[in-house]
């Protein structure tokens, strides 16, 4: 099997409702680099990148000029060969940022081939450990008043889910903690559904102090972990926020390589292991990630991309939770991903099984 063509698509896709946090400030729109693949025994793979809205014409221009070229004639199920060269083709600039975003999506697509090649699902191919994962609801959600979040998080107990996260940074630290309270409280009364756990996201909003005061203020109400307290560079003030709290400290959507993950780990500045696929490398260097995670007996709770995180996390055995995050793309998926009771369910396709609908964003083009 060879790579004869290669495309990809630049797309800026709205969101159904505006979000915001701590740290990005308001956010309306998702943008879509997809490659497509296409080889001469008939297969049509394809991988994607996200951005929160910049940068991805900088994502596509790098995998235009610079990895395509790398693909041509090459067998996808050389994958290890094919990224290890992509890894160094841009390793004087990029090591992280935009060149692994840009490795992510041409690496998801390679891992396509491969499955629908053997005409089964990407976490066969992997090795199942399980076929569903439990899923938390994710708000992105700084921007609602107090009774809109209580509403949010509402409808994800009402679909099952048994773990909610909310945002945390507000400017009055007072208000972080009511509207914490407010929502374990409501958890609280929904005990019925069974116990709901509560995690806090603050978008790196805080430095050393403030955020050992707030996580403190956060045990008291049953917190069950801390997410990006702080810049992703500060691997020393996690580990000083994660001595000082009982509760987890979470991180990883900003880390983009093993290496990254190795220190932070190392350094005990993590409890729960957050890569994400896109940000990180693609699935190759996810899943040696969370190989790392393991032999320090940590957790993985994915970061977005639910639709291909289902996969990995049913691949390995240290899978924690699947996040469903705010940011929707379901509008745009052929085959969406299925949730019940709580649960992600592996998808039942050759393949990865993230198909996007060419007439649906159509509309949404760049280049």
């Amino acid at each position: 099997m060879k790579i004869k063509e290669a495309t990809t698509g630049l797309y800026r896709v709205p969101l159904r409702n505006p979000h915001a946090d701590a740290t990005h400030g308001h956010m309306n729109q998702v943008e879509l680099v997809i490659v497509k693949l296409f080889t001469d025994v008939g297969i049509e793979a394809s991988g994607y990148a996200y951005t929160i809205g910049r940068g991805g014409a900088a994502i596509k221009a790098l995998i235009d000029q610079e990895l395509i070229l790398l693909l041509l004639s090459e067998d996808p199920r050389y994958v290890e060969n094919l990224w290890e060269k992509m890894w160094w083709q841009l390793h004087w600039v990029g090591r992280g940022g935009v060149a692994t975003f840009a490795i992510s999506a041409v690496d998801m697509a390679l891992w396509d081939a491969i499955a629908k090649a053997s005409g089964q699902p990407l976490g066969a191919i992997l090795g199942l450990h399980r076929d569903r994962v439990p899923v938390y609801g994710s708000g992105v959600d700084l921007n609602l008043t107090l009774d809109e979040l209580l509403e949010e998080v509402g409808r994800f107990v009402e679909r099952g889910f048994t773990a909610v996260k909310i945002k945390v940074g507000k400017d009055d630290p007072e208000e972080d903690i009511e509207r914490v309270n407010a929502v374990r409280k409501l958890l609280d009364s929904m005990r019925g559904k069974g116990r709901i756990a509560l995690m806090v996201d603050a978008n790196m909003r805080w430095d050393v102090p403030k955020a050992i005061t707030m996580g403190r203020e956060f045990e008291k109400l049953g917190v069950l972990w801390l997410e990006e307290p702080l810049v992703p560079d500060d691997v020393e003030g996690h580990a000083k926020v994660a001595e000082a709290l009982s509760m987890a400290v979470a991180a990883g959507e900003n880390l983009h390589s093993k290496y990254e993950f190795k220190r932070y780990i190392s350094a005990s500045a993590l409890d729960i292991v957050q890569p994400d696929v896109v940000t990180l490398g693609g699935i190759t260097e996810w899943l040696k990630v969370a190989a790392i995670a393991e032999a320090w007996n940590l957790p993985v709770a994915t970061h977005f991309a639910d639709e291909i995180h289902v996969h990995l996390l049913c691949a390995i055995p240290n899978a924690m939770y699947l996040e469903h995050h705010a940011y929707r793309l379901d509008d745009y998926l052929t085959n969406p991903l299925v949730l019940k009771d709580g649960y992600a369910f592996l998808p039942d396709v050759p393949g990865h099984g993230v198909y996007f609908n060419e007439a649906q964003l159509a509309p949404h083009v760049v280049n």
